[in-house]
């Protein structure tokens, strides 16, 4: 039958199993992404977002790149979600809230985009004022169409206008979670 050392064995690998069961081993979102955080430079400023993964600008890391540019775009995504940041100096007669508006036009007569529905409010992000829009949608792209869901954050920060979006598809529940872990989590600066 069985040899002692063979249910000894059994015993503490069913223990084992047993014992990491409580804390979740790797179910949780946190186990799942290495959550951290990037920080963007343009005109002199920077701002902080937490990402679960690495943002890239210019073929580098966001946080490499030159602190006095004139613009960035820097992205990241996994096979959940995708993360866009623009930073561009300010134009003139431009402000959060008329770029909110622009940008829900945008969505609003783009002809691949259907059922678009928008929140848009008023928050503030540290110390200044920023337009949190949220928008969903079915996009037509290859022939398919494709629900999907957007948190922006649009603001000024001494002279420099910043887009921060999370993008996942709607059905997508690990998207949603890290959306609704890092949206939003934006601060003015170096430092979280």
């Amino acid at each position: 039958m069985y040899n002692h050392w063979q249910k000894k064995w059994a015993l503490s690998l069913g223990l084992l199993a047993l014992a990491m069961l409580p804390a979740g081993c790797g179910n949780s979102i946190d186990d799942q992404f290495p959550f951290g955080k990037n920080r963007i430079h343009c005109g002199g400023e920077t701002i902080t977002v937490a990402t679960p993964f690495e943002l890239i600008s210019n073929g580098r890391q966001v946080d490499l790149g030159d602190r006095q540019a004139e613009t960035v775009h820097a992205e990241g995504h996994n096979a959940n979600m995708q993360l866009l940041v623009t930073g561009t100096k300010e134009g003139e007669g431009k402000d959060a809230k008329t770029l909110a508006e622009e940008a829900k036009s945008i969505l609003a007569d783009n002809p691949n985009l259907k059922n678009v529905r928008s929140q848009q409010k008023e928050i503030t992000l540290g110390d200044v004022k920023a337009q949190q829009l949220s928008f969903s949608f079915t996009e037509t792209a290859r022939g398919k169409n494709i629900e999907l869901s957007v948190e922006e954050y649009i603001f000024l920060r001494k002279g420099v206008v910043w887009r921060v979006i999370y993008q996942y598809r709607s059905q997508d529940e690990v998207g949603k979670a890290l959306t609704q872990k890092v949206a939003g989590q934006i601060a003015m600066g170096s430092t979280f």
